[in-house]
């Protein structure tokens, strides 16, 4: 893609955002950009914010003041599954697997709400990434190891 292609427009740009639980302020006044094609790393101690932040950005926690534009729409007052619909994929810490599941059938829930026409296709991108995965595929996900299941936990993200 040629750079006169390329949108100058942030992918997701967080303004001002406001976000808790109860009475409790977490997050108060959090400004973020992230451009297409980049990597941003929130780092910090336990209890600042971090997955209340991801959260709000994924509509599991309401914000309370500000913005969080996604692709130059607005989606603080959206749903979780309308986020989802536009793109947006949180995976949670805690891996979150489906243990008796095999590791296709996991893949294969992550496609499910959005992206089941491109199911063969993304699940090839996935094992491409992860080959351990694919060697693995039959393979019940509650019996991989801990990187394996956090490997499934990501590439399900991959899959919508």
């Amino acid at each position: 893609m040629s750079t006169e292609t390329m949108s100058t427009e942030p992918l997701l740009d967080i303004r001002a955002l406001c976000a808790g639980y109860g009475d409790t302020d977490v997050l108060r006044g959090v400004d973020l950009k992230v451009d297409p094609g980049e990597i941003v790393a929130v780092l910090g101690s336990n209890g600042v914010g971090k997955s209340t932040l991801n959260r709000a950005i994924s509509g599991i926690v309401r914000a309370r003041g500000g913005a969080i534009l996604f692709d130059g729409t607005a989606i603080e007052h959206e749903k979780p599954a309308a986020i989802v619909a536009r793109g947006l994929i949180h995976v949670p810490e805690g891996r979150r697997i489906f243990p008796n599941l095999s590791v296709r059938d996991n893949l294969d829930l992550g496609s499910h709400r959005r992206a089941a026409a491109r199911r063969a296709a993304n699940r090839d991108r996935v094992f491409a990434i992860f080959p351990r995965l694919h060697e693995r595929r039959a393979q019940a996900a509650g019996t991989l190891s801990g990187g394996e299941q956090q490997m499934l936990a990501i590439s399900r993200g991959l899959m919508a």
